[in-house]
């Protein structure tokens, strides 16, 4: 998590005005980590603008770009129903098509205008920040978890990094795992998408984004279920996200 959401905010946009677009969106990364984390939605709004000022001509940049929005706009889903619940009103979804990260057409603007919208927006962030902070504060104590089970249904050795994000610069985990067998971790079902570095002989890499959330609202809740990764699913970094299935205790 980012220890100080603002400060990466900050360095994401001196790195968008360097023209460096891979480090832009590793910190706006981590900012969406640390707005999440503090339950901010209009630092998460701001993010939104932001990431739509890169212009994602490098392919990584692309796939990056689309992997944080969506995660931001889930982050928004979580943050809206958690201040209904908070207020005892309806929940409406802000994004109803919501499904998978996929790349939406639209009007297409400046980036110059982008990032006077973004300062705009970054101005109202600060003023309207603290009416929400209270009462999302005022929410549950406790994370509710999901067992998430990593599978290696490969025929290679492989060597299972979870990551920090999806640049997997710091790791929360590291274990080998022989073909046909698998290790699990408790996981936050709050997670968006959880980040996982898959490191195959001969030193190849391939990166397994997992959904988490998506996948403990589909068919997660029931707490005897696992949550299954499989290893062969993982793709080319930063890779394309994949909705784990969820099995009996037992089942793969």
């Amino acid at each position: 998590m980012a220890p100080n959401p603002d400060r990466e905010l900050a360095d994401a946009r001196a790195a968008i005005d360097r023209g460096d677009e891979l480090r832009a969106l590793k910190r706006l990364e981590r900012a969406r980590r640390g707005y999440a984390k503090r339950h901010d939605a209009p630092g998460l709004e701001h993010l939104l603008i932001l990431a739509d000022v890169l212009e994602g001509a490098d392919e990584r940049v692309r796939i990056g770009r689309t992997n944080l929005d969506y995660a931001i706009k889930q982050n928004l889903r979580l943050e809206s129903r958690r201040r209904a619940h908070f207020t005892g009103e309806p929940w409406h979804d802000p994004y109803p098509d919501l499904a998978a990260p996929t790349e939406h057409t639209g009007i297409r603007f400046g980036r110059g205008v982008k990032l006077a919208i973004a300062a705009g927006i970054a101005v109202v962030v600060a003023a309207v920040a603290g009416t929400f902070l209270a009462a999302y504060f005022a929410g549950p104590a406790t994370e509710t978890a999901a067992t998430l089970r990593l599978f290696n249904d490969t025929r290679l050795k492989a060597t299972v990094r979870g990551c920090d994000d999806q640049y997997c610069d710091t790791s929360w985990m590291h274990v080998d795992l022989d073909p046909g067998l698998s290790t699990e971790r408790d996981i936050p079902v709050a997670d968006v998408v959880d980040y996982f570095q898959i490191k195959l002989p001969g030193g190849k890499k391939r990166c397994l984004p997992l959904r988490i959330h998506d996948a403990y609202l589909r068919d997660g809740s029931d707490p005897s279920l696992v949550l299954v990764g499989k290893l062969s699913l993982a793709t080319p970094c930063p890779g394309q996200t994949v909705l784990p299935r969820a099995v009996s205790e037992t089942g793969l």
